[in-house]
C-alpha cells in the first residue's frame, strides 16, 4: 500500500511539473508571435538598406571603403543569456571553433560574447576583448543595443580600432548560424558593375554624398544588430519551445508509465485482499466444521 503511495505521490508532483511547464509554453508562444513581427520589421529594414547601398555606391565609387593592408575584424557571437534552449550556444561556440581551425581567420582580431550562458561555453575562445550580458526578451533589446553600440564602438584590437565589424548568430527561419558583416556595407563589385550599366544617373540627394554615407553606415550597423539580435532570440525561443515540448512528450510518458504501475500494484493488492478474505472464509469453515 505504502508503495503505491509513494508512487502516485510522485506521479502529482510530474503532473504540476507538467502544468507548470505547460504554463511557461504558453508564454513563451505569446513572446515568440511578438519577436516574430519585429523579426520580419526589421529584415525589411536591412534588405531595403542593402538596396540603397547597391544604388548609391555606383554613383560614387570614391566613397567604396578601400583595401586595408592590415585587417582587424570584429566579430561578435551572439548566445543566449537563459539557459533550457538546447544546444543553441554550444552549437554556436562549435561553428567558431571549426573556423579557428580551419585558418580563416585573420591573425587580429577581437571577439565579443553575448550572453552569459555562452559565455560558460566561450571562455576557451582566443583574442576575447569583451564579454557581455545579453538581452532576455524583446522590450530588452531596445536599450541592449543603445549601450552595445558604444561597447563596439570603444572596441579596440591591440589598441586600434577595428577594420570591419561582423556578427554570428541563429536564423530565425532556418535556425542555423549565419556571418552577417555590418561595416563596410557588403557591395559586390558585379552588383556595383551592373548596376552603372542599368543607370547613367546619379541618386538624387538632399546631403552631400559624404553625409548621405555616414548616415548610411550608421543605419546598416543599427539595422543590422537589431537584425541579428531580433533573430536570434527568436530562433532562441523556437528552439526552447522544441525543448519544452520534448521534456512535456516525456514527461506524459513517465506520468502514464506511472499509471499502469499504480494499477499493477492496485490490482495486486486487490488480489491480496481477496486471498485475505478467502483464507478468513476458510479458517471459519474449518470452526464450525469441528
Amino acid at each position: 500500500m505504502s508503495k503505491r503511495r509513494d508512487l502516485i505521490k510522485y506521479r502529482g508532483a510530474l503532473l504540476e511539473i507538467g502544468e507548470i511547464m505547460k504554463a511557461m509554453k504558453n508564454m513563451a508562444l505569446v513572446e515568440q508571435k511578438k519577436m516574430a513581427r519585429y523579426y520580419e520589421s526589421q529584415k525589411r529594414a536591412i534588405d531595403t538598406l542593402q538596396t540603397i547601398a547597391e544604388d548609391f555606391f555606383p554613383a560614387f565609387p570614391e566613397l567604396l571603403p578601400q583595401p586595408h593592408r592590415i585587417d582587424r575584424p570584429l566579430y561578435i557571437l551572439i548566445g543566449s543569456e537563459r539557459g533550457f534552449c538546447g544546444d543553441f550556444n554550444s552549437t554556436l561556440v562549435g561553428f567558431w571553433e571549426n573556423l579557428e581551425n580551419s585558418g580563416n581567420l585573420a591573425d587580429r582580431y577581437g571577439l565579443i560574447l553575448v550572453g552569459n550562458k555562452l559565455e560558460s561555453r566561450a571562455s576557451h575562445l582566443k583574442q576575447i576583448i569583451q564579454r557581455v550580458p545579453g538581452p532576455s526578451v524583446a522590450e530588452e533589446i531596445y536599450p541592449f543595443i543603445l549601450d552595445f553600440l558604444d561597447t563596439v564602438r570603444k572596441s579596440l584590437i591591440e589598441g586600434e580600432p577595428p577594420t570591419s565589424i561582423a556578427v554570428f548568430f541563429h536564423m530565425a527561419d532556418s535556425l542555423e548560424i549565419e556571418k552577417k558583416t555590418l561595416l563596410p556595407i557588403p557591395v559586390s563589385e558585379e552588383k556595383i558593375r551592373s548596376a552603372r550599366k542599368r543607370s547613367a544617373v546619379s541618386p538624387l540627394l538632399h546631403l552631400s554624398p559624404r553625409e548621405f554615407f555616414v548616415d548610411l553606415v550608421d543605419s546598416f550597423l543599427v539595422s543590422g544588430l537589431f537584425f541579428a539580435f531580433y533573430s536570434s532570440l527568436l530562433a532562441e525561443s523556437k528552439i526552447r519551445m522544441q525543448h519544452m515540448q520534448s521534456a512535456l512528450d516525456q514527461l506524459e510518458k513517465k506520468v502514464q508509465e506511472l499509471n499502469k504501475q499504480a494499477n499493477r500494484l492496485r490490482q495486486e493488492e486487490i488480489i491480496e485482499e481477496i486471498e485475505v478474505i478467502l483464507l478468513g472464509s476458510e479458517t471459519l469453515m474449518k470452526k464450525r466444521l469441528r
